[in-house]
């Protein structure tokens, strides 16, 4: 049985072991193919978390356990599997750099799903006056008083809305537990049809100060006063701003490649002025 095993997943071990050309092999359409597709594949966010964090309870690990199979793949290699490698603008020397730094021995780094340092940035499709627009909106996991956490509007993009007033400041909410569920990543975030349809308690999925930052108080009226409608969501990215020195954004590539799912797509190096610049840009709605 033991055998079995290791000749049925050899070829999955043998994936985080080969040179980053494998990644963009394309599967055939037996069931086997597709199995190690679904294995390797970066299927949500939350498991871009446990596989650059190298969990013990992780997709990956869950499956060699299941299967009586030992763990000998490193941290090291499992990060490497999370970039995007048909993205030919990725600089390798700078990968390597990465990787080498997050997981050095002496002072690794790790993520943390709970931490202020990572936001969503996600599309989303409004009706208004009659046509549609796409509104930029950047969220981030807030933890609560009671130790919960729930994701919040922190700032709005640049859009083609257009209002002649609007509201000074956001009412305050009627029942103060209502709020987007810290999974709603999951899902889409279709949640934030709910949420935008929940006038009496808006205020409760915006975060509070977020109201003076560029463009927040003109969409939080539009909202409101129903002069736009949530249509859906377009279109995630995640920013990840790591230790004062490490940008990132993960998209999510569908495709039959081995390589696929939520990927670091994007990554520089910088100084932790430059940290706190794109942090500002980001939340100012530019």
């Amino acid at each position: 049985m033991a055998k079995y095993c290791a000749l049925r997943f050899g070829l999955f071990i043998s994936f985080f072991i080969c040179q980053h050309r494998l990644f963009s092999q394309v599967y055939s359409t037996d069931d086997r193919a597709k199995e190690k597709h679904f294995f390797y594949e970066v299927k949500e966010i939350d498991e871009f978390f446990e596989r650059f964090n190298d969990e013990p309870g992780s997709f990956i690990r869950t499956v060699y356990k299941e299967r009586n199979m030992k763990f000998r793949i490193s941290r090291k290699r499992l990060v490497r599997t999370l970039f995007n490698y048909e993205n030919r603008s990725l600089d390798s020397v700078l990968m390597k750099k990465f990787v080498s730094d997050v997981t050095n021995k002496n002072n690794p780094i790790y993520l943390d799903f709970y931490g202020n340092d990572w936001y969503a940035e996600i599309n989303c499709k409004f009706r208004y006056r009659s046509s549609s627009i796409i509104v930029p909106i950047i969220l981030k996991i807030e933890v609560t008083q009671n130790k919960g956490s729930k994701w919040m509007i922190v700032a709005v993009g640049r859009s083609r809305l257009n209002l002649n007033t609007a509201v000074l400041e956001m009412a305050e909410s009627k029942i103060k537990t209502k709020c987007l569920s810290p999974t709603s990543h999951a899902t889409n975030f279709v949640s934030l049809r709910r949420a935008f349809d929940d006038k009496e308690n808006l205020s409760n999925y915006f975060e509070n100060s977020c109201f003076k930052r560029s463009y927040m108080s003109a969409f939080y009226t539009a909202v409101l006063n129903r002069d736009i409608e949530f249509q859906h969501v377009t279109k995630i990215k995640y920013h990840f701003l790591l230790a004062d020195k490490w940008i990132f954004t993960v998209e999510d590539f569908i495709r039959d490649g081995l390589n696929s799912g939520w990927l670091i797509n994007r990554m520089q190096k910088v100084s932790a002025l430059e940290m706190e610049n794109y942090r500002n840009k980001l939340l100012d709605g530019n």
